[in-house]
């Protein structure tokens, strides 16, 4: 009975070592067409829910996944990226920027998107050529003024105010 259990033993522990082989930290850096750094880039695991990172500040990343496992390289405003990890410890990915133009969506109330054609009413628009044409200091001082019932306070600069 103890040459069976000592059997059963050394069985479970040749296979737990075989199953935590197959595991490798995967390295890289993610960049952009121009080859800058891309931080905030996600990278997970294709299938998983769990096991998911993204770049730092350099565009550097670190992720544990099994050999043959696909890892995905996502960034808004670029292509997704598949790779499928190998033999290297290394995976430089570099992600190209993908133009696709956005639908009209209006935010009605406490984040409830709908489509502008859905409303039964009319609702006023502001587009990004008309602040950026404004020339004021910042996003929030060019909102002022362009559409009826927005109030913009400005601050003094001063901490906690």
């Amino acid at each position: 009975m103890k040459k069976q259990l000592l059997m059963l033993v050394l069985g479970v522990f040749f296979v737990s070592l075989q199953a935590f082989a197959q595991q490798k930290t995967v390295t890289g850096k993610v960049t952009d067409d121009e080859g800058l750094p891309l931080p905030g880039a996600s990278i997970s695991i294709k299938g998983s829910t769990t096991g998911g990172t993204s770049t730092r500040t350099d565009g550097t990343y670190s992720i544990v996944a099994n050999a043959s496992q696909v890892l995905q390289f996502k960034f808004i405003g670029t292509k997704t990226v598949e790779r499928t990890v190998g033999t290297n410890n290394v995976i430089n990915v570099q992600l190209t920027a993908d133009a696709q133009s956005l639908n009209e969506v209006v935010v009605t109330a406490q984040g409830i998107e709908r489509s502008k054609r859905s409303l039964g009413y009319e609702a006023q628009t502001t587009s990004g050529a008309d602040i950026a044409g404004s020339q004021r200091e910042n996003f929030i001082n060019a909102l002022q003024g362009r559409v009826a019932g927005v109030t913009i306070t400005p601050t003094n600069g001063t901490p906690g105010a």
